[in-house]
This record gives structure tokens, C-alpha cells and sequence, in this order.
């Protein structure tokens, strides 16, 4: 069956899964942690009995603590098989049909890109009987199980995040915005589901005593409301507005706000226009914006915004992107084929029409209802003047959003950049967002830092980093500024931190007395060893070989997970999902032994740190460091490996094998402690348990491989 609406499949793309008997076990051992028996057997086309029979040889606990994978892991599900199913029997094991999997794709936080934008060539499992040689490495596996891993599933639970490891302390308010998104937020169909998956009271709790006062999620608007010229796309608009006007009220007791993310019109595909061909803009492969120089389009966004806000008057506003994330009006892409009539259209004009719509309509329903302009990418469409001149055409009212790094300089191991965003290494603020600040402020707007406080792409997949040194840095900068709103995360770092603490505090006094009171109060008697670990876990960290590329494609946010290969795997690396192989491209612009040697210095800098703590209780700062130094010492570890493997030094490889290894066991010891670790909101579970025990086995293969 041909699968249209799908990333394309790329014949004889196949990735080598050699440490596993073959493709059926390598499938059962990939689901048996989120999958329950019966529908891996349906979906392989085998018996339950089969499937619990392969468990067993492989030395796979019981099945336990499945209820949740469904809805909040289906993306791990997804990721861990993608290589082994083919899109008919992954079809059948999500329960979905080729719409929903091809909705997913597209609208969770572009979940085809980070898959590789294709699906490798996969044939369908079976079951086959092993012959002697499988059932060898069967009982190789089965024994690498059953040494570490018997008790698997006897840890924290997966997704119980907020349990008693929190210190639930009153917290000064802030005067201007404190916004995260959601550590455990469901990104696409957030409204489909009980607002309570997304936002339970625990953690709307939590962010209020750690000091935030909003938070963000993203919606369309056609889903959110009868869409006039196609109502199919609407379907369950109702039962939405009503989850919205919930989840407001069930914040407002907590004295948080609720603001909504769009990037909006949004583009529809091809066949729409057959009926409205005037509404259509800029052409990119099957789709088209809705061109809003045609005025219909506009008064559309209009009424949607206002019927929207009419709904639900008490949503504290939106947040917007208008270039490049996706495609909205006739230049928010520079791909395709151009609108004819927005050709000569300043991209300072469209953007402003955007704007002004939502920020006008909106008002007139409730003056409080605020929106933020976010500049993201603006400078890629806009020369310095063109965004003072859209700046110009706004009301006063709306407030101007900058990420807080942008073209922050650096030198790191000799090499020399400037950042975009994603930047806790390296702290803003940097030369353009101060100059938009400072242009705005001009025009009396209030103006707003896009900041990354817990995590990053440097290293998303811990609850928090505890570099407060940076923390506290960026904040001085943004202090000097007279920056008053803060947007604390993207999708990754929504957890409700002390460092969430220290940025908030740290914007409102920089002092080292506000700071060491802070510290005394989170961690009493450990303060100070904590202030010592923190600025040492801070230096290590300022020698992270930063590259925007590094970040979505290296292996620090997989870290220990990540398979080894003794062969190159031949396939590159996806944007924050497979590293593979791929240290070419982990480098971006750093020589490999540059690259490499930095990873090296941040690993070493880091467990000095760790020895500053060795004496305190295990707390959850500790875990976060322990975690910390997982990630970059086998990022280290992989990329040393891939460097040398080629060099036949069997002796040299296995030592860092083995030491790969231990990370594999630390990590797991942390996930059985606590279920933060691994996870990250846009990408559920980056690894789960199974995924460390599949990398020990890997290790030990490899080993088993050099020694021959």
C-alpha cells in the first residue's frame, strides 16, 4: 500500500541492528516497556503467546506501568521503531490510521523532521524461529538483563514527575511575566485530551512557588473555531474552547496566566484553493498560504481572534511568531513559489497586519488580553531598519519579544560564532535583541527576553542544569537592560526549578547577598558546597563547543542512549531525535579534535564538580549534576570512539566501550530514582529504561566484536 501522505520511504535505507537476534526480537524488546503484549502480537501479526515467549528469552521483566505510555510516550513508541516497522504494522500498533499518524507527523512540533523527513526501508516482522546461533545471542542478552536489569520496571514510574523531592516555598512575585510551557505538556491535540494530563495541579502549584505567573501552549485557529470557508478542518472545536476555558480557570486559582502560541493564517493544502483561488499566497510543495493582502483573509484572522477571545475572556494573550516557523503570510518562507500580489509588499507590512489584527481584535474584547511579538528570525527577513519600521507600524500596546542570545559573539577552542538561541553556555543578552529592546522601549513598548534557564539542546534531556553562575549572569545582562518580561523555555526546560528561582530572583536583585540567601533557603547547611559545585558545573559548561547545529544534532541530549557502531551507520543526524554516527555533522563548524577536546573539558571540569558534592544526601541537584555528567562524558566517550574506531586500536576502543558503558548504568540508576530524567515535553521520553538496557547490551556486543 502506497502511503501519500507520509514521509516518503527511502528504499535499501536500512540501519544494521546486529547486536539483536533479528528484526522480530529487536521489535518486542523495543516495545515491550510502552507497548502492551496484545498489541505488539496484533501489530506483528503473532500470537501474545509468541511475543511473552520472546520477552522471556530476552531476560524482559514482567510488563508493568503501561496506562500512560498511550498518550503521553506515543512519540517514544514511534522513534524506537522507526527503523523496524514499516508503516503498515506501525499503523496497526498505534491504534491510528494513515490521517492521524500523518497529523502527528506534521503538527507535533514537526515530529517528520526530526524522524529524518523519510522512513528507512523496512520489511514486515515476522515471527521466525531462531536458529543456534540466534538463540546464542539471545542468551547473551538474557544475561545482560537479568545481571542489571531485573527490577526495571520496579523504579519510578514513568511520568509520575512531581513527587516529594520539591521544596514547596513562598516565592516574591514578579511584576512582569514569568511564562514556561509545561514540563509534561502534551504539544499537538493538547486540547483533544483531559487538560489535567497537561496541567496537573501539582505542577501549576510548583510553578507558583518557583515564581511563574504564565504559561504557554501552542493551538491553530481552525481548530479552535468554526473555520468559515472548509468546516471539516473544525471538527471538536467545541469540546476544545471548553478544555481552554478550564484550564484558564484552573490557572487563575493558582494566579497564572494562560497565553496561546500561533503562527497565523495558517497554510492549507492545494486542494483548498480549488474553491477560493484568490486566498492563495506563496506555494510550498502541497501547500499554500492564505494571503493576507487579500482582505477576506485578514478579516478572517480578525473574526477569529475575537470570537476566540469572546469564548475564553480571561486568556491572559498570545505569543506569535510571524517568519519562519510556519508558513503564514506571503514571506514567512523563503521557500516555494512567491505570491504575485504580496511581491512588492514590505515583509515589515505583512508582519504588522498580522500583529495588529490580533493584538486589536483581541483588546476590544478585554483591554488586558496581551500579545507578544517575538522577533525570532525576523533579522533573516528584515535588515535592522525593516524591523524598526514594522516595530513602527504596531500599537504600543503589544510587547516586543527578543530570544535573549541572538548574535551574542564567542570564541570556544579557538573557533569563533555568534549564537541564535539555545544559548545557557553562553549568556545573553547579545547586540541585536539590545538593539531591539532598546528601539521598542523608544516607542514605549514593554519588551520581553526569550531566555533557557533549566535546559537546552546543549543537554535537554535532565530536569534542570545547575549552572547558576550562568543563570545569574544572563539575568544581570537583562537587569542592566530594564528587560521586565521573561519567557523562560521552549517546549524542553519547563521544570519547576530552583534555577527558575535563581533567574527570577537574579532579575530583580543581581546582589551575591540575594543569591546566597536564596541558596541557604533551597539547601541549608549544603549551601555553600552548592555555590562552589554550582560556579564550578558553570565554568565546565562555558567550554560546550556551541553551534546551533551541534545543539539539534550531537549527542548530548541522548547521551548514553545513543547505540555505538563499529561500522559507520550511513545515515546523518536528525534534528533533536538520532544522532547515529554522525560526527561530522555533531561538529558543525569545530575541527573533530577541537570538538572532541572541548567535550573532554567540559566532562573533566564537570566531575570536579561532582567531587564538591560527593558528601551531601542524594537530592534531586545532585541527581540533576550526576545526570549532567552522563550526557557529556558520553558524548565525549561516542565521539572518541567514532573518531578512533577506524585506527584498529581494539584495546583503546574497548576502555571507552566499557566506560560508555558505566553511563549507560548511571543513567539508569537515575531513571529508577526519578522519572524526570529522559523525558523532554516535544519529545515525550528521549530514552526510556529499555533504551539503556539496549545500549549496555550493544556495548557488550561491541566489546565481544574488538576482542575477537
Amino acid at each position: 500500500m502506497d502511503y501519500t501522505k507520509l514521509p516518503p520511504v527511502k528504499k535499501g535505507k536500512k540501519l544494521a541492528l546486529e547486536h539483536f537476534p533479528n528484526r522480530f526480537y529487536a521489535a518486542v524488546f523495543r516495545l515491550w516497556e510502552t507497548v502492551f503484549a496484545e498489541r505488539i502480537a496484533f501489530a506483528l501479526d503473532t500470537s501474545v503467546d509468541k511475543v511473552k515467549a520472546a520477552a522471556a528469552d530476552m531476560g524482559m521483566p514482567e510488563q508493568k506501568n503501561m496506562e500512560k505510555w498511550g498518550k503521553h510516550g506515543y512519540i517514544t513508541t514511534i522513534r524506537n521503531v522507526w527503523h523496524i516497522l514499516p508503516y503498515e504494522q506501525l499503523i496497526k500498533l498505534l491504534g491510528w490510521n494513515e490521517e492521524q499518524l500523518a497529523t502527528t507527523l506534521k503538527e507535533d512540533d514537526f515530529l517528520d523532521v526530526k524522524l529524518g523527513g523519510f522512513k528507512p526501508d523496512c520489511e514486515p516482522v515476522r515471527f521466525e524461529e531462531p536458529d543456534e546461533e540466534q538463540k546464542s545471542r539471545l542468551f547473551r542478552i538474557k544475561s545482560v538483563m537479568q545481571k542489571y536489569f531485573g527490577e526495571m520496571f520496579d523504579g519510578e514510574k514513568p511520568f509520575d514527575f512531581f513527587g516529594d523531592n520539591y521544596i514547596d516555598s513562598a516565592f516574591d512575585k514578579a511584576d512582569g511575566l514569568r511564562m514556561i510551557y509545561s514540563y509534561c505538556g502534551l504539544y499537538a491535540g493538547v486540547l483533544d485530551n483531559d487538560v489535567a494530563l497537561s496541567y496537573p495541579d501539582e505542577l501549576l502549584r510548583m510553578y507558583r512557588s518557583a515564581g511563574v505567573n504564565a504559561v504557554w501552549l501552542p493551538v491553530v485557529l481552525y481548530q479552535m473555531l468554526p473555520f468559515p470557508f472548509a468546516p471539516e478542518f473544525s471538527q471538536g472545536w467545541e469540546q476544545r474552547i471548553r478544555r481552554l476555558k478550564e484550564l484558564v480557570a484552573k490557572a487563575k486559582a493558582y494566579d497564572i496566566a494562560i497565553y496561546l502560541y500561533i503562527n497565523e493564517p495558517r497554510c492549507m493544502p492545494l486542494s483548498f484553493f480549488e474553491k477560493y483561488p484568490a486566498m492563495k499566497g506563496r506555494t510550498m510543495d502541497m501547500y499554500a498560504a492564505l494571503c493576507t493582502s487579500n482582505p477576506a483573509v485578514l478579516q478572517y484572522l480578525r473574526d477569529a481572534i475575537r470570537m476566540l477571545c469572546e469564548n475564553v475572556p480571561e486568556l491572559g494573550g498570545f505569543i506569535t511568531i510571524t517568519c519562519s516557523e510556519n508558513l503564514t503570510h506571503c514571506k514567512s518562507r523563503e521557500e516555494g513559489e512567491e505570491c504575485a500580489r504580496c511581491k512588492n509588499v514590505p515583509v515589515s507590512k505583512l508582519v504588522a497586519d498580522v500583529l495588529c489584527a490580533i493584538s486589536e481584535e483581541s483588546r476590544k474584547v478585554n483591554p488586558r488580553i496581551r500579545t507578544i511579538a517575538w522577533t525570532w528570525a525576523w533579522d533573516h527577513y528584515m535588515t535592522k531598519e525593516e524591523i524598526a519600521d514594522c516595530i513602527d507600524r504596531l500599537p504600543r500596546e503589544i510587547v516586543i519579544q527578543s530570544n535573549s542570545e541572538i548574535q551574542k559573539e564567542f570564541t570556544i577552542g579557538g573557533v569563533t560564532g555568534n549564537v541564535r538561541d539555545y544559548s545557557m553556555s553562553i549568556p545573553g543578552p547579545g547586540p541585536l535583541a539590545k538593539y531591539i529592546w532598546e528601539y521598542a522601549r523608544a516607542k514605549d513598548h514593554e519588551v520581553s527576553a526569550k531566555v533557557q534557564v533549566n535546559v537546552t539542546w546543549e543537554c535537554s534531556t535532565v530536569p534542570f542544569l545547575p549552572v547558576f553562575d550562568l543563570v545569574r549572569e544572563h539575568m544581570t545582562g537583562l537587569n542592566d537592560f530594564g528587560v521586565q518580561h521573561l519567557v523562560l523555555s521552549w517546549t524542553l526546560g519547563g521544570y519547576p526549578s530552583v534555577n527558575l528561582k535563581v533567574a527570577s530572583s537574579c532579575l530583580l536583585d543581581p546582589s551575591e547577598e540575594r543569591y546566597d540567601l536564596l541558596l541557604f533557603e533551597e539547601f541549608g547547611e549544603y549551601a555553600d558546597c552548592v555555590k562552589k559545585a554550582a560556579k564550578m558545573f558553570s565554568d565546565a559548561f562555558r567550554e560546550f563547543p556551541f553551534h546551533l547545529r551541534s545543539l539539534y544534532l550531537g549527542p548530548q541530549n541522548a547521551g548514553p542512549s545513543n547505540l555505538l557502531y563499529l561500522q559507520p551507520s550511513g545515515f546523518e543526524a536528525t534534528m533533536t531525535c538520532y544522532a547515529y554516527d554522525d560526527l561530522d555533522n555533531w561538529r558543525a563548524i569545530y575541527p573533530r579534535e577541537i570538538y572532541i577536546n572541548q567535550l573532554r573539558k567540559l566532562r573533566d571540569g564537570w566531575r570536579r564538580g561532582l567531587e564538591e558534592i560527593e558528601h551531601m544526601p542524594d537530592c534531586m541537584f545532585k541527581q540533576a549534576a550526576l545526570g549532567g555528567y552522563a550526557l557529556f562524558n558520553s558524548s565525549y566517550l561516542q565521539a572518541e570512539f567514532i573518531d578512533k574506531r577506524s585506527e584498529g586500536d581494539s584495546e583503546y576502543l574497548i576502555g571507552l566501550v566499557q566506560e560508555e558503558k558505566k553511563m549507560a548504568l548511571l543513567m539508569y540508576e537515575l531513571m529508577q530514582k526519578s522519572s524526570l530524567f529522559g523525558y523532554e515535553a516535544a519529545n515525550h521520553y528521549y530514552f526510556n529504561k529499555a533504551m539503556l538496557a539496549e545500549k549496555v547490551i550493544n556495548c557488550e556486543y561491541i566489546s565481544g566484536k574488538l576482542a575477537d
